[in-house]
């Protein structure tokens, strides 16, 4: 996103005390510094891959943007992204949480899947086989670790990016988001599951090495510190349903409406593809999980947007024979896509 598309957020009547001509460009001279502290940031302490970081950067922005603009817009910032800080909380939380209801780790159920489903053979298995050679880097490492990483960052990006064009798109997208948030850490709690890597330790299945953060030995940047704290940091056993799935798919079908010239849309779905594909050959899930964070993913979107058509059509008897609309619950985030706030 360009700094004007972040300066230029729908402007709202100010009060006296917040007149001021040139609000714009020190909104867009904020925005450009702060984008200059990120750079410099990451050069030195690598690219922020960590969730917590990613969304801490992109309200910093956010907060730029509306600098000048009455208090009530921070205040509508904190609030429309607390949802989503939460959510990564509780689930930081929630390691450990199934040692501690004494449910077992489950390691064959996604093995027998994928070996009955593929001849015998999972797909990491066979993908590590051909395409990853521990004493070699290449650009296969590179990719895969770029498409993996993409999940730390792709989300909330795009979910600044409708903050600033569409807060009732954003707030669509933010119950899309929490929602599978929440989905797949009921799921990890009820059903802890080993990721291929962990299963190869125990000797379940043949050689597979987690390799998703391979890539950064060849980029550097400092970014493989800060992606192997991330990944010591959370939830082992959390495989079944792959978040990575899940959320990939709800980027790519929530620019899908989004992109005007329609025969690049298919083109999105190679974003969750690549990132199933991504996932299997480092490692970290079978096609189990990826399988089962699709099915997630088109549920929760499924069910959102039939409950927000439904909502939608109980409010537009509200607008008169005249072509007038009554104030009152026409404004609440329930309007079809593309309704002015």
């Amino acid at each position: 996103m360009s700094t004007a598309e972040f300066a230029e957020v729908a402007p709202v009547e100010q009060p006296a005390g917040f007149r001021f001509a040139h609000w714009m460009a020190v909104r867009r001279t904020a925005i450009a510094l702060y984008f200059a502290a990120l750079v410099a940031w990451s050069a030195h302490y690598g690219i922020p891959v960590q969730r917590e970081l990613v969304i801490l950067w992109t309200c910093g922005a956010l907060a730029c943007a509306s600098i000048g603009r009455h208090p009530r817009e921070i205040v509508q910032l904190v609030i429309d992204w607390l949802p989503m800080v939460v959510v990564l909380v509780a689930y930081d939380l929630s390691r450990g949480a199934a040692d501690s209801l004494g449910i077992g780790t489950h390691y064959l159920p996604m093995i027998d899947f994928d070996k009955w489903l593929f001849g015998g053979e999972t797909p990491t298995e066979w993908l590590q086989a051909h395409l990853y050679d521990p004493r070699e880097l290449t650009a296969w490492n590179v990719g895969f670790t770029l498409v993996y990483t993409s999940y730390f960052i792709t989300p909330f990006a795009l979910g600044g990016w409708l903050w600033v064009r569409d807060r009732l798109a954003f707030l669509r997208f933010r119950r899309r988001l929490v929602t599978l948030a929440l989905a797949g850490l009921l799921t990890y709690i009820a059903f802890p599951a080993a990721p291929p890597w962990l299963a190869s330790e125990m000797g379940l299945i043949g050689p597979v090495e987690r390799t998703t953060s391979t890539g950064w030995e060849i980029l550097g940047v400092g970014t493989a510190g800060l992606f192997s704290e991330g990944q010591a940091a959370v939830n082992l056993v959390a495989a079944v349903p792959s978040l990575h799935a899940a959320f990939t798919l709800l980027v790519a079908l929530t620019i899908w409406p989004r992109l005007r010239r329609r025969w690049l849309r298919p083109l999105l779905l190679l974003y969750p593809l690549a990132m199933g594909l991504t996932l299997i050959a480092c490692g970290e899930h079978y096609f189990f999980d990826v399988l089962l964070g699709w099915i997630y993913g088109g549920a929760v979107i499924a069910g959102w947007t039939a409950w927000e058509r439904r909502r939608a059509g109980r409010l537009l008897p509200s607008v008169s024979a005249e072509g007038d609309t009554v104030a009152g619950p026409a404004a609440e985030d329930g309007l079809p896509e593309g309704a002015s706030r």
